[in-house]
């Protein structure tokens, strides 16, 4: 089940005080069920159906089609409406978005459009629509991303307006037409919902129950990071001491650092932390053990961290190490286990966070930015004076996947090249475009790869160099043996939804750019970096050969694998093998790239990628192919 953070109070200024008693979470809808009772089905002009976490809506029609709920919203009181909606098809300059106040006598609507265009509307029965903020174009709207929250909210006799956390505009209050809320789209749109918040004070005709009440304005502390420190002499103070090796190993003193975060709704107020040890074994020692944390307050959406040390002898035999940690604030009161284990490796500990672009999964939260374990090609990467102006990058990591195993170090894998792509390369970042997790979805490779996508229409023949860089799962159809990278929402065990190479490279050649250049770390044997299997039957499928990357003369394809083997992850190093000897070659030969040659650049990697898989028991073969391989791996 998706969790669910809703409103950051301290930055909206939102307080908690303006609520009674009746003051509740009215909706909270994430589309694991049709339990609040939204339409679906299909009609001539539309379909509606909940499936997988999402409300997924089309309209085939010429005019406007909207799905709403009853909410029970009084509205003569504060509230907060929030959805998060993606758009999977339709043209740019046709809105959707976020239908409100609706009765029988008309509604209000708060609508956006791909083009980065909207506006506020009241309708009432009988009468012309009246423009309550007219056609305003704002940069709020993500034009590298299909997806947008919405959030309408009334603060005393005003009701605001925010696009991705943005505030873009508001209206005086003016008296709504019922309680209704709900989803509206113009003119042959489809879109999917994942989730819908709605909060306030609620009219006697929706119940709720006592305890969610309460659990709307308590704080929810939890533990989600923690990260040690195992290298000797922590601070000149001899505190520790170890291999520095990130793994807990019996004889080492170790630095546990916890971060406590509040994904609660209200502040944790004086926030006490205390640790306990659930053994009594004599080879562990800790001495923090009757030591009290005071961590003070804890804001919605932040996080504060605490420390400890503990010893183990070299007679420590269990593979548990049962801490717990005790948070309280004031009357409310949670714990829990750490989960940390014996020679396991865990995330180090550093000071200084390598990159502004940790995406994070919930917004709303504040980012834990110490928690980073770095690599040597993920410090100190050159900054050369190439002219990049000429080049579009796109960069796609995928870790986390709907419906398939995690792919060990993949977001990172994006955010590092990333960073190569704007100092090694010198590609503007209005050039770049860059996706992790649950951006990444099919929808998103195909506004990015087709005929009139972000490319075609950024590109100019002969002119500009395109670079592509992929991280993530591939499958192979087991029938046509033909290879699919896998978008985030697409269940590998039917590869011939994803997106596939073939298409990928017809549609980079059609281009007819001055050079493409694609990085792959992925394979197709249906086999996961973790070498778990992603399909039933897949072991021994031998891909086809991809013609059309061999078809363009200026395209070039550096891939992880050859096709009956599986990329595989570094873990000392916390990237995909492939990538972090990909990027180790770029740091070390940053200055030569405009005058090495592709062939000469590959051949260094695969040699590297061979020999340290040997290391790791594994077998990886790197490929290259393509008809410019003795071209510059830049080209300016």
């Amino acid at each position: 089940m998706k969790k669910i953070i809703f409103l950051f109070i301290s930055l909206i200024g939102f307080s908690l005080h303006i609520y009674s008693q009746e003051a509740a979470v009215l909706v909270e809808d994430n589309f694991s069920d049709n339990r609040y009772k939204w339409w679906t089905g299909k009609t001539q002009n539309g379909s509606g159906d909940i499936l997988r976490g999402e409300y997924i809506i089309k309209y085939a029609g010429q005019k406007s089609w909207a799905s709403t709920i009853h909410t029970g919203l009084n509205p003569r009181y504060d509230f907060v409406i929030e959805s998060r909606i993606s758009r999977i098809s339709g043209t740019a300059s046709n809105g959707y978005g976020l239908v409100f106040g609706k009765g029988q006598r008309g509604y209000y609507n708060f609508i956006i459009t791909p083009a980065g265009r909207f506006y506020v509307r009241r309708v009432e029965r009988g009468k012309k629509g009246q423009y309550l903020i007219r056609w305003k174009k704002t940069s709020a709207i993500s034009q590298t991303s299909i997806t947008n929250k919405l959030r309408v909210q009334k603060t005393g006799n005003e009701v605001l307006f925010y696009i991705n956390e943005r505030y873009v505009g508001k209206i005086p209050y003016q008296s709504f037409f019922g309680d209704q809320v709900g989803f509206m789209m113009y003119q042959r749109q489809q879109i999917a919902v994942d989730y819908l918040v709605v909060y306030g004070n609620g009219t006697q005709t929706v119940p709720q129950k006592e305890e969610k009440i309460i659990a709307a304005v308590q704080p929810k502390l939890e533990i989600r990071q923690i990260a040690i420190n195992d290298k000797e002499d922590i601070g000149n103070m001899s505190s520790a001491y170890g291999n520095g090796n990130s793994i807990i190993e019996p004889g080492e003193s170790v630095e546990v650092t916890a971060f406590v975060q509040n994904f609660g709704l209200a502040t944790a107020k004086n926030v006490v932390a205390k640790i306990e040890l659930g053994t009594d074994d004599r080879n562990i020692s800790f001495p923090d053990e009757y030591k009290t944390f005071k961590l003070g307050d804890i804001p919605s959406g932040d996080y504060k961290k605490l420390s400890f040390f503990f010893f183990t002898s070299r007679r420590y035999a269990s593979k548990d190490l049962p801490f717990k940690v005790k948070l309280t604030a004031g009357s409310y009161k949670t714990e829990q286990a750490l989960g940390l284990k014996m020679n396991e490796r865990t995330k180090n500990i550093v000071d200084v966070n390598i990159s502004k672009l940790n995406l994070k999964e919930t917004a709303e939260m504040k980012e834990i930015t110490e928690i980073v374990v770095k690599a040597d090609v993920d410090e100190n990467i050159p900054i050369t004076n190439f002219n990049g102006e000429n080049t579009l990058a796109v960069i796609i990591g995928i870790e986390n996947y709907k419906y398939a195993p995690l792919v060990d170090n993949a977001k990172r894998d994006a955010q590092v090249f990333y960073k190569y792509a704007v100092n090694v390369f010198g590609i503007p970042e209005d050039n770049i475009y860059f996706l992790t997790n649950r951006e990444a979805t099919l929808g998103e490779f195909n506004k990015i790869f087709s005929k009139d996508g972000w490319l075609a229409r950024r590109s100019e023949q002969g002119k500009t160099n395109i670079i592509v860089y992929y991280a993530g799962h591939g499958a192979p159809d087991t029938k046509t043996k033909s290879a699919y990278m896998i978008p985030y929402d697409i269940d590998p065990n039917y590869a011939k939804t994803g997106f596939s190479l073939n298409r990928l490279y017809s549609s980079l050649a059609g281009l007819q750019a001055k050079s493409v250049t694609v990085f792959i770390d992925a394979c197709f044997s249906g086999i996961s970096r973790s070498n778990k299997m992603l399909i039933a039957g897949a072991r021994g499928v031998i891909i086809k050969a991809e013609s059309s990357a061999f078809s363009a003369k200026n395209m070039v394809v550096l891939a992880a694998a050859s096709n009956d083997e599986y990329s595989v992850s570094y873990p000392e190093k916390y990237h995909g093998l492939f990538t972090y000897f990909l990027l180790k070659e770029l740091k070390e030969k940053a200055y030569d790239l405009p005058t090495l040659p592709v062939r000469t650049f590959f051949e260094d990697i695969k040699k590297q990628v061979v020999k340290r898989a040997g290391y790791l028991d594994k077998q990886q073969t790197p490929t290259l192919q393509g008809n410019d391989k003795d071209r510059p791996v830049i080209l300016q």
